[in-house]
């Protein structure tokens, strides 16, 4: 298997505006509710497919975001989605997305508005970010053994506004998770 792969998605960049003001909203909601300030670094507490579950455009994405992971995977085994949103003002990405990995078995974001930045990956290889690229990949998890995925974003241009992707981790181990909140079925 393939350390990883991309795949565009039309609906974001046919709907990018739309996406835009929707992550804007549930950004609100997010800090609102969580009391943070703190999208990221609270992706333990929330799934953003839960927090927009009325939202058609993310109903679709869902849909679309399942294909491609049964692709990147390769088979239909029993998986399970955590999803967060990542949302950065300026220079805070760099420090919200220091260098990190993610301990579940695959690992992937959805690019939004990414702005000008770059995920570099300490194995040797960057995904210049752009909207509706999405990344799957593996990650560092307990399935078997993977080499260091740590990454890191990182910004290529000064930009005005806000860096917007959406996070994911995929575990593939059955009755590990009750009681959580954050991990949904993959169908």
């Amino acid at each position: 298997m393939e350390n990883y792969k991309l795949y565009q998605s039309k609906l974001i960049t046919d709907n990018q505006l739309a996406f835009i003001d929707q992550c804007k909203m549930a950004s609100f909601e997010i800090k609102k509710q969580l009391n943070t300030a703190d999208t990221t670094w609270n992706f333990d507490k929330y799934n953003i497919f839960s927090l927009t579950s009325s939202s058609i455009l993310f109903y679709n994405l869902y849909k679309e975001l399942n294909i491609y992971i049964r692709d990147f995977v390769g088979d239909d085994r029993p998986l399970w989605i955590q999803s967060w949103l990542n949302f950065h003002e300026g220079e805070e990405v760099e420090k919200a997305l220091h260098s990190h990995m993610h301990e579940w078995d695959y690992h992937g974001y959805i690019p939004i508005d990414p702005q000008h930045t770059t995920t570099v990956f300490h194995k040797g290889y960057e995904i210049q970010n752009k909207a509706g690229q999405i990344y799957l990949g593996l990650a560092n998890g307990q399935e078997n053994q993977r080499p260091d995925l740590t990454h890191y974003v990182r910004i290529d241009k000064p930009y005005n506004g806000t860096r917007i992707t959406l996070g994911f981790d995929l575990a593939t181990t059955p009755n590990k998770y009750i009681g959580n909140m954050k991990f949904f079925p993959l169908l």
